[in-house]
């Protein structure tokens, strides 16, 4: 199985790039325009900040054509990629490092709740790492060590800027259960709201 990883370098100071990081579903936008058929390529995505420095880790099935995107240059500053990467060395008990960007959550189901249906942020830290082991068993691995951030967006399918929603930022260590899910998860992604920049799974080797 292939996937295709880029790496976009934006710049930091550009009225869109901070509009777009506050509002990740028209970062989201931005990408697809690099493919025909966007829902074919089925795009993952991570933002990543640093001190003036913001780089977005796309992954998807079909490669991408970053010169369909026609933006502005002082905007897109470099791209890398995008690089073909095989998940066929996956083995059963291999540790490896991870990250994932993801919003931890679930459906408010009472009956007469005025938000029946709806998804409601998971906000402590036992919830957000029960969750996280949910997902672990349900995807092919275990959690051996994990640690998170938070991290803030505006849902701007909704309208313009409403309040802020919560997502978190893992980093941690994993160990392969069964490798056929894990591929299967890094492929499709993990949790909600994958056009918001979540549910990309992330692995390295771990470094020695």
């Amino acid at each position: 199985m292939s996937l295709y990883l880029s790496c976009l370098t934006l710049a930091a100071d550009h009225n869109r790039t901070r509009s777009e990081l506050d509002h990740p579903y028209e970062l989201h936008r931005t990408i697809c325009k690099a493919w025909q058929d966007p829902e074919a390529a089925r795009i993952l995505f991570r933002p990543e900040t640093a001190p003036g420095v913001v780089r977005v880790i796309v992954q998807s099935l079909t490669p991408p054509d970053w010169s369909r995107l026609d933006v502005a240059a002082n905007y897109l500053k470099a791209h890398d990629g995008p690089k073909e990467v095989r998940l066929d060395g996956l083995q059963d008990g291999q540790a490896l490092a991870f990250r994932l960007r993801c919003r931890p959550s679930k459906r408010i189901g009472d009956p007469g709740n005025d938000d029946e249906g709806k998804r409601k942020s998971l906000r402590t830290r036992e919830e957000i790492f029960d969750w996280l082991h949910r997902k672990a068993v349900e995807n092919g691995f275990k959690v051996e060590e994990a640690a998170f951030d938070r991290v803030y967006w505006h849902d701007s399918k909704e309208g313009k800027d409403p309040k802020p929603l919560g997502g978190v930022v893992f980093d941690g260590i994993l160990v392969v259960t069964d490798p056929d899910k894990l591929r299967e998860a890094v492929r499709n992604g993990i949790g909600p709201q994958k056009a918001f920049g979540f549910g990309l799974l992330s692995l390295a080797p771990l470094r020695e």
